[in-house]
């Protein structure tokens, strides 16, 4: 499987792609990748526009120097006439290596990242879960050649199963994510973007909530959220001096501070140190 950045990415900024000027400045939020949006951030009128920009702004982007951060692109899904335009506009791209990762909105049918194999076939895929239908193939989908890892989009996939965000049908439809995710070797799923974005403490919150269900990153939709989100899902000090105990007491000993220190918890142990160094 291909890996790129946004494979293990805690943090990922969307940016529209009708703005070029914000997709250049995105770098200097801290954000490990930017996703230019061709979907949700852009007005069907402006679609075109759009794609032309982004465009312009891969073509040789990287080796002036001007993009300073991996890129990936959310395409609008392969099912409509737009994002059919998104995939020949990448295609005629002089240089493929420039995208980091595209991301597949509202997956549904293993043909739809096919379609995208075939147009782009050497660019992964993040595909993102919005529907009881995605939820359904799950399985299928994950298992699909490349696709690197899972993210959802709350607002649509809540709309879609008539629930409440805060529902326990939303806490079993992620849990979903999570596992399927682990049994098929992909990385812990990207959480969805919340809303808020003066107070940061919804952020944090829900990045919080993120991470101890087995997320491993969040996408965020303003700078000002980066940092928070690193933040949290980055190992905390006490974590860190617990992994550290643990790793340097697997010389046989059998418990630290009291607990029983067993394969699983050395390897949570290394994993954080791990993310550490990262």
């Amino acid at each position: 499987m291909t890996t790129t950045l946004l494979s293990t990415a805690r943090t990922a900024l969307f940016t529209p792609a009708t703005r070029p000027d914000r997709v250049l400045r995105a770098a200097d939020s801290g954000a490990e990748v930017v996703i230019v949006d061709l979907e949700d951030a852009v007005a069907a009128a402006d679609k075109d526009r759009a794609r032309e920009a982004l465009v312009q702004l891969l073509s040789g982007g990287h080796e002036a120097g001007v993009l300073r951060a991996p890129i990936a692109v959310r395409i609008n899904s392969p099912r409509t006439e737009a994002g059919l335009l998104d995939l020949q506009a990448l295609a005629g791209l002089d240089d493929l290596d420039l995208l980091d990762a595209v991301v597949v909105p509202k997956l549904e049918d293993p043909e739809q990242i096919r379609e995208v194999r075939s147009a782009i076939p050497s660019v992964p895929m993040v595909g993102t879960i919005e529907s009881a239908a995605g939820l359904l193939w799950l399985e299928v989908l994950a298992a699909e050649t490349g696709l690197i890892r899972l993210t959802t989009g709350t607002l649509d996939l809540a709309q879609d199963l008539s629930c409440t965000l805060d529902s326990r049908t939303m806490d079993a439809a992620r849990a979903r994510l999570v596992m399927v995710s682990r049994a098929k070797g992909l990385a812990g799923p990207l959480d969805s973007p919340t809303p808020q974005f003066r107070d940061l403490r919804p952020v944090q919150v829900a990045a919080r909530l993120a991470k101890e269900d087995g997320f491993t990153g969040k996408s965020c939709i303003h700078p000002a959220q980066v940092a928070a989100v690193a933040g949290i899902f980055a190992p905390t000090p006490d974590e860190i001096e617990w992994a550290r105990s643990v790793v340097d007491a697997d010389d046989g000993a059998t418990a630290v501070d009291g607990s029983m220190v067993e394969a699983p918890v050395i390897a949570r142990a290394r994993a954080i140190l791990r993310d550490t160094v990262d």
